[in-house]
């Protein structure tokens, strides 16, 4: 049964409201006033609104619009979801949803109930290709390994800015809970599960997709999790079985509570502190055979210390970066667009402040970054090399695609010119943003035979056409692989 289907029978889910009314009548009544909500807010008046972007504008758009293609196909394919701003944004959207939900509960609260909670996947696309921002990519830190929002600050936040005027642009919501399959996973959702993780980087780094929500504060740890310390186990390895626990308490000292649950076990100890140093003391090498981690159910590490937000902020801003270089590209953008990333927690949705200096140079950016994600903590194992190798991927696409744009980023030139001023016969242009091309040129464009140093450190040594690799070439990555 899908949206606006006919009245299922009576349930007691964690989103039914508490009220004592019925609660169908309820869900129905609300379902009435968010549809009306959205159609008085559409027929309002925006004040300024902005001047539309279009693909026709400059050569780069498309170009750019190009790198989100892979994000296309997995919102096609229903890997990612989209969550619906209005169903979170309407008044009296709390009663429906007075905590955050993960997707496979979601899917139910649409089967059962009726309501149109997600965005279709065509209705997704149109709205990631609208050149407006208008899907919304939350960066935040998980509080806790069973749910993200255990304080419910995070949904809070996230209804505060859809209702702000920085966020009424906004017409779908990508979260990571909400929008990808939950543990436990079927086999087909493992599928799409990972089928998401390819492209993560994308949903932040859309230049004219998205808009970066961003809450760096942690909420303040709840006073029943203090303490409380997650044991993950290897199957098959010694401790994956109530019968564990002695060894556990030989290698962790005085616990309470303990409970094994499938994969892992929980345990309390009588202070933070006390939580802590078991942790330390876990995680030294070989210190607890048959475990793959040890860590506090409760994380509060910071923001800029976890790698995948991290990577989410790095990624969100690396082509706006490169925009410096481009002024013709970067003004259409600045005027015509909604700011790309907002932080929405402390006293209120602003727009994020710049935190590259304008004179760092891409190379050096990059470097950063990277050295960032690498220091930052994963929970994941294995997740690192992965998120670095995203990284890179993407900051050499997004750079492709802005040199390909039509616009000569600034720099120097220095070589031979024809007739006609244009650049022809040998030269050589250092860019602002620190790629350096040595080689041939033909009317103003790299062409013949020439070596492009990208300031992240790759190199293309080989053939040009009209700008574009083309011909005979070998291209060599940062870290010397080819």
């Amino acid at each position: 049964m899908g949206c606006g289907m006919s009245k299922p029978a009576a349930a007691t889910e964690p989103w039914q409201p508490a009220a004592e009314a019925d609660p169908w009548q309820q869900l129905t009544m609300l379902e009435e006033a968010m549809r009306a909500s959205a159609t008085a807010a559409a027929s309002l008046p925006i004040s300024s609104p902005l001047p539309k972007l279009t693909a026709a504008d400059h050569k780069g758009i498309p170009l750019l619009a190009a790198l989100d293609e892979a994000l296309v196909a997995v919102l096609r394919s229903g890997a990612i979801k989209l969550l619906r701003a209005e169903f979170l944004r309407a008044d009296g959207s709390e009663a429906m949803l007075p905590k955050l939900l993960h997707r496979q509960e979601l899917e139910r609260m649409e089967l059962e109930r009726g309501i149109c909670v997600f965005l279709t996947p065509e209705d997704a696309v149109a709205a990631l290709r609208s050149l407006r921002r208008e899907v919304a990519g939350l960066t935040y830190g998980w509080a806790s390994p069973d749910h993200p929002d255990v304080t419910g600050e995070y949904l809070a936040n996230v209804r505060r800015f859809l209702r702000h005027p920085l966020g009424e642009h906004v017409t779908a919501l990508f979260w990571d809970f909400s929008s990808l399959p939950q543990k436990p996973r079927t086999e087909a959702e493992d599928e799409l599960f990972s089928q998401s993780l390819k492209v993560m980087g994308d949903v932040y780094a859309s230049a004219f997709g998205t808009t970066v929500i961003r809450h760096r504060s942690v909420p303040s740890q709840p006073a029943e999790l203090d303490g409380e310390v997650v044991i993950l186990v290897e199957k098959g390895g010694g401790l994956d079985g109530a019968s564990a626990e002695a060894e556990l308490r030989s290698a962790l000292g005085a616990f309470e509570n303990p409970r094994y649950e499938e994969g892992r076990w929980r345990v309390r100890f009588a202070t933070y502190a006390a939580a802590e140093e078991a942790v330390e003391a876990a995680t030294a090498a070989g210190a607890l055979p048959g475990a793959t981690a040890v860590f506090l159910f409760y994380n509060g590490r910071p923001y800029l210390a976890r790698g995948w937000t991290t990577f989410e902020s790095a990624v969100s801003t690396e082509a706006l970066v490169r925009l410096a270089y481009f002024p013709g590209l970067g003004k259409l953008l600045e005027e015509r667009l909604p700011p790309k990333v907002i932080e929405i927690d402390g006293e209120g949705p602003r727009v994020a402040e710049a935190e590259d200096r304008a004179d760092e140079g891409m190379g050096p950016r990059n470097k950063r970054v990277i050295a960032a994600i690498k220091e930052a903590t994963f929970t994941g194992k294995g997740d690192k090399p992965v998120v670095v190798e995203l990284y890179r991927e993407y900051a050499v696409k997004v750079n492709i695609a802005m040199a390909r744009s039509g616009e000569v980023p600034k720099g120097e030139y220095e070589g031979e010119y024809n007739a006609a001023g244009e650049r022809e016969g040998r030269g050589v242009m250092r860019f602002a943003n620190g790629n350096v091309y040595d080689g041939e040129w033909k009317a103003g464009l790299p062409e013949g035979r020439g070596v492009y140093r990208y300031a992240n450190g790759e190199v293309y040594d080989g053939e040009f056409k009209a700008d574009k690799r083309e011909g005979r070439g070998v291209y060599r990555l940062a870290d010397g692989g080819v």
